[in-house]
């Protein structure tokens, strides 16, 4: 009986964690961006653009369309890093004569026309399942590959105070209990949402761990600011 009631003693805790984390996320997002003076060299987008060309089609607007649903950068901090972004997407959702194709969420958010553009095809993702998406046949002439300079052009405001009580939040469902409290209840999340945990969590540490060469003063008076990549 003792050990029922810790375990539900430790989901009810679990639940109160995840509740906070979710307001803590909140309040960080609202607090928006600072623009920054001068923009920072940043790396390198490989686009796809929209050409001159496209003009000279009666279906412009139905290609501008079906280009507004595509992802249209890559980033890298290099040429070579970008393109090796390009390279994976060709490799987990195929890419057609360089153009990108769509989900099946995204076809059906296409107007009619725009729909009469696509192909369907299934293929199989990294989990071997069996998925649908839609091959864009758009006109050579109507766009290019091109690499684009990239820039940091705002800075994200940051709180200490709601970063360290996130990073302490997730510490304490990592603890014994808690973290086979957490698995049982939220089961349902898959791997990608684990590794973005994961992965925020790295950040937030790196961006807490530069804090350490400001002065106390200069923090509390939002004195600085910078953005986590």
């Amino acid at each position: 009986m003792k050990s029922k009631h810790i375990k539900e003693k430790r989901e009810k805790e679990v639940r109160r964690i995840w509740k906070r984390r979710s307001e803590v996320w909140k309040e960080m997002q609202g607090l928006g961006y600072i623009e920054l003076k001068k923009p920072i060299r940043h790396g390198w987008f490989k686009e796809i653009a929209i050409t001159h060309k496209v003009e000279r089609y009666k279906n412009k607007a139905t290609i501008l369309e079906v280009y507004g649903k595509i992802e249209k950068f890559f980033w890298g901090r290099t040429k070579a890093e970008a393109q090796k972004k390009w390279e994976q997407q060709t490799s987990k959702h195929l890419i057609y004569k360089d153009f990108p194709t769509i989900s099946k969420r995204q076809f059906n958010k296409l107007s009619f026309k725009a729909q009469c553009m696509c192909t369907p095809f299934y293929y199989r993702n990294e989990h071997k399942k069996l998925k649908l998406r839609f091959y864009i046949r758009i006109p050579k002439g109507t766009y290019r590959i091109k690499y684009t300079r990239a820039y940091i052009t705002h800075s994200r405001r940051i709180d200490p105070l709601l970063e360290s009580e996130s990073a302490l939040l997730e510490q304490q469902l990592l603890k014994s209990g808690y973290y086979e409290a957490d698995q049982k209840q939220y089961n349902w999340r898959n791997y990608w949402d684990i590794e973005e945990r994961e992965k925020e969590r790295l950040q937030i540490e790196k961006a807490l761990k530069s804090l350490k060469k400001y002065a106390i003063e200069d923090i509390l008076n939002e004195n600085i600011s910078w953005e986590i990549n």
